[in-house]
């Protein structure tokens, strides 16, 4: 190995080791030492053009290099290796007037040197065919290895690509089929839950104020266990609740049913106060899937109130009167609902045209604004009770007066108070 190759050798060296020191800062990013190391390989494997083509790069890209001697000189080389004499000379010439001082040129071949020499006679530097055809078939089959090296690269990236879309479309189809398998689990599981509700309503009334029970069967008609969860929907003052059978306290919401069992329960139920007998009220039941949230069952059925009706009818004993006419004023309870009433308060308040004399059948206290009050136990289903008054028109009434008074009852019971208007009488003129 002559100078100029140790040289080059251990400049490259001197590279490698400080392009390695800041390659992990530096590696996206092209410099001159780079280059010219690509270079140098070139040329040891005898790709003259290409290491002609890389120093060319770096002279253009990095004109300050301090690379730049030996890049002339390697330049110089590769002219000279590949046929260009002309390059060559010029190059070498280049070299000597850049650098006079520069020990690399003892390393110069005399090949060069006297190229150099008769290029600056103005001799004509013919081009060495052979070794052009040689550098131009180095330089082409590298190219074509390179190709191969790409197209098998890519070859193998397809190859890749196509197996991981295999890949991934087998994991599909497979997700897809499990889920149609589990979507057909589901719909069959779904099918196979079969609740069966029956509230019975034909307990008859509940009574307002009191507690009323509807029982309730559910019924597991599927072929495994199931378990459901119950909703009673109603008025919230009937605060229902699902009940079971021996455990009247206990709140039932959820329930576990082996397949065929059936549970058997009531509805709980309060009437409240205010309602009207006959009033009818809907109440339902509701059953979910505790797996299905969507798989429901729903059975309705309705509550009918049971209640006393009371109604007053007041009225005098004639319907027209005389000034200074004494008569009877006639006072019915009557209850036209489906319980007894009881413990009624009834207030009497007569027109101002009238003077009360006495009640001869039945116990009464007075208020000091006139009001009579009577109170009466109880009035049976379909009855009523008589409030008889003995009463006088005063003789000052003005004829054609309507005389019409008003009746109060206070069912204490029900907590409830209702205001009736009496019949009218009209006063004539006494005959």
């Amino acid at each position: 190995m002559n100078f100029f190759s140790k040289a080059i050798v251990l400049v490259v060296l001197s590279l490698c080791i400080v392009f390695t020191s800041f390659v992990s800062g530096y590696s996206a990013e092209i410099d001159d030492s780079t280059v010219f190391v690509e270079a140098f390989n070139a040329y040891q494997q005898k790709d003259y053009l290409l290491t002609i083509e890389k120093c060319d790069q770096l002279n253009q890209v990095f004109p300050e290099s301090p690379l730049r001697d030996v890049t002339l000189l390697l330049i110089a080389r590769a002219s000279l290796k590949s046929g260009d004499n002309e390059r060559a000379a010029k190059t070498v010439a280049l070299f000597f007037t850049e650098f006079p001082e520069n020990s690399l040129k003892m390393s110069v071949e005399d090949e060069l040197k006297n190229l150099a020499h008769r290029h600056k006679k103005g001799e004509v530097l013919a081009a060495d065919k052979t070794l052009q055809a040689t550098a131009r078939q180095v330089s082409s089959d590298r190219i074509a290895r390179q190709r191969a090296a790409e197209m098998k690269l890519e070859m193998e990236r397809v190859a890749k690509v196509k197996a991981e879309q295999e890949r991934l479309a087998k994991i599909k189809l497979e997700e897809e089929r499990l889920e149609k398998e589990r979507l057909l689990a589901e719909k069959l599981a779904k099918a196979n839950i079969k609740i069966a509700i029956t509230l019975h309503e034909d307990t008859g009334p509940v009574p307002i104020g009191g507690s009323g029970m509807v029982p309730v069967e559910i019924t597991n008609r599927g072929t495994s266990g199931e378990e459901v969860l119950l909703t009673i929907t109603a008025a919230k003052e009937y605060g229902a609740v699902l009940t079971r059978v021996g455990k009247p306290d206990e709140n039932v919401t959820r329930l576990q049913l082996a397949a065929g069992e059936t549970f058997n329960g009531a509805v709980k139920i309060m009437m409240p106060p205010g309602m009207v007998d006959g009033q009818r009220s809907l109440l339902s039941i509701h059953a979910v899937s505790a797996k299905f949230s969507d798989v429901s069952f729903l059975k309705e059925a309705v509550v009918v109130c049971s209640a006393p009706l009371v109604r007053a009818v007041a009225k005098f004993s004639k319907p027209k009167v005389a000034p200074g006419e004494k008569l009877r004023y006639r006072v019915a309870i009557l209850n036209a609902g489906s319980q007894p009433a009881q413990n009624l308060s009834v207030r009497l308040q007569l027109p101002p045209q009238i003077d009360f004399l006495g009640a001869p059948d039945i116990p009464f206290k007075q208020e000091p604004n006139g009001a009579l009050v009577f109170k009466i136990d109880k009035v049976d289903i379909g009855r009523l009770v008589e409030i008889n008054l003995d009463v006088k028109v005063r003789e000052n009434s003005a004829v054609g007066q309507e005389l019409r008074g008003q009746v109060e009852v206070d069912n204490g019971t029900l907590q409830k108070k209702e205001l009736f208007t009496a019949t009218a009488s009209v006063v004539i003129l006494a005959k």
